[in-house]
């Protein structure tokens, strides 16, 4: 019996089922000797350069020796399970040819559609593979040379766990090809926010224009060009729509469901779509797995939809940021916390400010800073329901790198 990997089997099963489906009519349709002779040809060719791809391609598995997991990336028995931006896998490859397996999350729908979750592969560097899964699973080709390629691959989820799960379940290079784990970076940098930090609409330079997973890309924010600036890794915990006290509201009452706090310790956030059955709201983080000399925190936005500059609810905010604070220097005892507010709005950075300080006081924790980002400005774009702009991520970035670079 002759045993087959999954990528061997889906090369095999592609090459017969376009067979199947250009010849056959031929088949039908003609039933001369001669065409019935061409046909069993062409039947054997097919057959036969199936079989010579199939004996040339191989799994690549899972685990820790040939793949190293990005952000809150969660070993489920069916695959790599994606939820929180920038989450996925990164490796070192020397190959000619590799192509992932991608399962959806329950929400498939066989179209594209806003909540189509956004998957892109970088290979040093470049961008190779930026599409939207539709289906239960895909299979994508990231790479196919005539000569090797050889460094770091990246495959990444860019829409946020809100909207969009996914999972890596295979990995598959030519019989030659090779990859191992990457090592890990010195640096380790996690980051708490809302749509900012997600890449909501970043995309979409239209400000009228409203959600879409198909323009939200995480790796073009403030958090991901930082990491990137300063070469470290990443992991992030972004929710959009959401705050401290309260998410968005667009009528004053306070929406006490969306907020971080009650996220922070779990591997991500659905609004209901589950992955191989799981919705990775109920699975607990490992805060051991990732410990990071840097925490930045990004919440306050959504808020202001709320207090409204009422003073009691400004306080509110002030107190509930404080108790988040205690419990992410409890996650991460090494890390330097460092808050900041102002990209889409600065109204609550000065009680931001008052809770870093009250924080300080009561703790007497000093590892822990604040930090005024510049408002967007209309020159430089105003994207998807008044959302920043690339520029503008960029901008805050810099800041950011600025800021870090003062503390190491």
């Amino acid at each position: 019996m002759i045993m087959m990997t999954s990528c061997q089997h889906k090369i095999l099963k592609i090459a017969l089922s376009g067979l199947i489906e250009k010849t056959l009519p031929t088949y039908n349709s003609f039933m001369k000797r001669t065409e019935k002779l061409s046909f069993l040809i062409g039947l054997a060719f097919i057959f036969s350069s199936a079989i010579t791809i199939w004996a040339d391609t191989k799994s690549v598995n899972l685990d820790s020796e040939h793949v190293r997991k990005i952000g809150r990336t969660y070993e489920h028995s069916n695959g790599l399970v994606l939820a929180f931006s920038s989450s996925g896998i990164e490796f070192n490859v020397k190959a000619k040819y590799l192509e992932v397996t991608i399962a959806g999350d329950s929400g498939v729908t066989g179209k594209k559609d806003d909540g189509s979750a956004r998957i892109v592969a970088f290979v040093n560097g470049e961008r190779t593979l930026d599409t939207l899964i539709t289906k239960k699973t895909e299979t994508f080709t990231i790479f196919d040379s005539k000569k090797n390629v050889e460094g770091l691959v990246q495959i990444l989820k860019v829409s946020e766990s809100a909207n969009s799960l996914a999972a890596i379940t295979n990995l598959c290079v030519d019989k030659k090809g090779k990859v191992s784990a990457s090592e890990p970076r010195e640096l380790k940098i996690e980051f708490i926010g809302d749509s900012i930090t997600c890449g909501y609409g970043v995309d979409d330079p239209v400000k009228e224009h409203h959600f879409k997973t198909s323009t939200e890309d995480s790796t073009k924010t403030y958090a991901f060009k930082t990491a990137q600036a300063l070469n470290a890794d990443w992991s992030f915990v972004s929710v959009s729509g959401w705050g401290i006290t309260s998410g968005y509201t667009s009528n004053g009452h306070k929406n006490a469901d969306s907020v971080i706090p009650r996220i922070y310790e779990k591997v991500g956030f659905s609004w209901g779509n589950t992955i191989f059955g799981l919705n990775p709201v109920n699975v607990n983080w490992n805060f051991a797995s990732y410990q990071p000399d840097f925490v930045v925190i990004n919440l306050g936005t959504n808020d202001a939809s709320y207090t409204k500059k009422h003073a009691d609810k400004v306080q509110e905010y002030v107190d509930d940021y404080v108790v988040f604070l205690k419990n992410v220097r409890q996650k991460n005892p090494k890390a330097h916390i460092i808050c900041c507010l102002g990209m889409m709005g600065d109204e609550l950075y000065e009680a931001l400010s008052k809770a870093v300080s009250t924080y300080t006081l009561e703790s007497g924790d000093k590892r822990i800073s604040a930090l005024r980002l510049d408002p967007q400005l209309m020159s430089d774009t105003i994207c998807a329901d008044w959302h920043p702009s690339e520029t503008t991520h960029t901008k805050a970035s810099k800041k950011l790198v600025d800021k870090i670079k003062t503390i190491r």
